[in-house]
């Protein structure tokens, strides 16, 4: 696909999986939501703000939607009246999409060989940001 509209007319589910930036935020908007066949379906385990909360509650009332699952939200916590909450099409899970029995045991031991790492002096096993604390 030449454009990320023509992706969203020719696909019945859509995930976004990219980071959140000035040009990603409401990737998914009321304009690329109306691109979609009716009855599509939306997954976010990306980045809350991927999504246009808005767009998603208008394009699921519409029928344009018939699901939307998430594990992130735009706001959170989202406030516990949040109408994505209560939705009828809409499942949404606590921001535990990476949580497997296999992952969880292997966060434990980079956490702690990070901690440890660091306190010997040695560099960090992964590093999100790219930045490492020095003394100076």
């Amino acid at each position: 696909h030449d454009t990320v509209e023509s992706l969203f007319s020719a696909v019945d589910i859509i995930s976004p999986h990219t980071k959140l930036n000035a040009d990603t935020h409401h990737l998914i908007n009321r304009e690329r939501l109306a691109l979609m066949p009716e009855g599509s379906y939306v997954v976010n385990t990306g980045r809350g703000e991927l999504a246009d909360s808005a767009a998603i509650l208008e394009a699921l009332d519409s029928g344009r939607l018939a699901g939307y699952g998430t594990d992130v939200m735009e706001e959170e916590p989202p406030p516990a009246d949040h109408p994505l909450l209560s939705h009828p099409k809409v499942i949404v899970t606590a921001h535990i999409g990476s949580r497997t029995f296999e992952s969880v045991p292997r966060q434990a031991k980079m956490s702690l060989d990070n901690l440890l790492n660091f306190l010997s002096g040695s560099g960090p096993i992964a590093c999100a940001n790219g930045v490492i604390p020095s003394d100076e």
